[in-house]
């Protein structure tokens, strides 16, 4: 199948099935407020353990049931329908889908959850070592971290701050975790429907998924691509909407509609190239 084909299939797919995002858009919804009210409530070892590992569990499970859905309307976007009405009823039961998925995947992307934030953390050391190796120090105290991350303004006055070297520095210092957080994007990229697929344990799967990367390595990078230009440009567009509420809400809607078709765009690509 050709790129062409595949980017216009899954907006078509993607639109016969748009109930899938409620349940995203309701995941997102409650664990906004479960993280809300943690950070007011939370205030001692024991109590961050457990919601850390109740944040675990929610979105193991949720990640369970939605992929497991957004496969089997993969599968469905081969069966021929005579009548609309046989193709809603089929859509609509999607939904009835997600405690299956639960049920059979539940541990294997808890699993990968936890082994994605080992190698994130791991990752992460190895990148800050090479950094400062490679381009130093810029010398922050947490205290100095956690005002910049406070609000925009707070950031804009610490860049103001900086020497034009320490810009620099900076500078470098995002262009190295970009570069990192890129590559290792794409390498991982068919870990999910890996597991949806073909192989539940979280590790092989990871294995097995960076093998298909490189088997069709060209088609990999052209649809890797085309999901960092597509993001790139909405995330320019919205920097817009930040100033205008109702273009914002409309923009929040376009977002997971994105967030939508990726995940169904490399679905659809991972069934049509390794499981036909």
């Amino acid at each position: 199948m050709s790129m062409g084909k595949l980017f216009r299939e899954t907006i078509g797919i993607t639109n016969d099935n748009i109930i899938i995002s409620f349940p995203l858009i309701l995941f997102m919804w409650v664990l906004t407020l479960y993280i809300t009210f943690s950070r007011q409530t939370v205030n001692s070892l024991p109590l961050l353990i457990l919601s850390s590992v109740t944040v675990l569990v929610m979105t193991g499970a949720f990640l369970a049931g939605w992929f497991y859905m957004i496969k089997k309307a993969v599968k469905l976007s081969k069966q021929v329908f005579v009548l609309d009405t046989d193709r809603a009823r089929a859509t609509f039961n999607l939904v009835k889908t997600i405690p299956a998925g639960i049920g059979k995947y539940f541990l294997s992307y808890s699993g990968m959850i936890v082994i994605g934030g080992f190698i994130a953390a791991v990752l992460g050391a190895c990148v800050f070592q090479l950094g400062t190796h490679l381009i130093g120090s810029l010398d922050l105290n947490p205290e100095q971290l956690k005002n910049v991350l406070s609000s925009a303004a707070d950031m804009k006055a610490f860049l103001d701050s900086l020497s034009f070297e320490q810009l620099v520095k900076l500078n470098n210092w995002n262009l190295l975790f970009l570069a990192t957080t890129t590559v290792i994007s794409f390498l991982f990229m068919l870990w999910v429907p890996e597991i949806a697929f073909k192989t539940r344990n979280p590790f092989m799967a990871l294995i097995f998924s960076v093998k298909k990367i490189f088997q069709k390595f060209g088609k990999s990078l052209k649809l890797f691509i085309f999901i960092t230009v597509l993001n790139f440009v909405l995330s320019f567009i919205n920097t817009f909407s930040l100033f205008n509420p109702f273009l914002y809400f409309i923009m929040t809607v376009v977002y997971f509609y994105f967030l939508v078709y990726v995940v169904m765009l490399i679905f659809l690509y991972y069934d049509r190239e390794f499981t036909e």
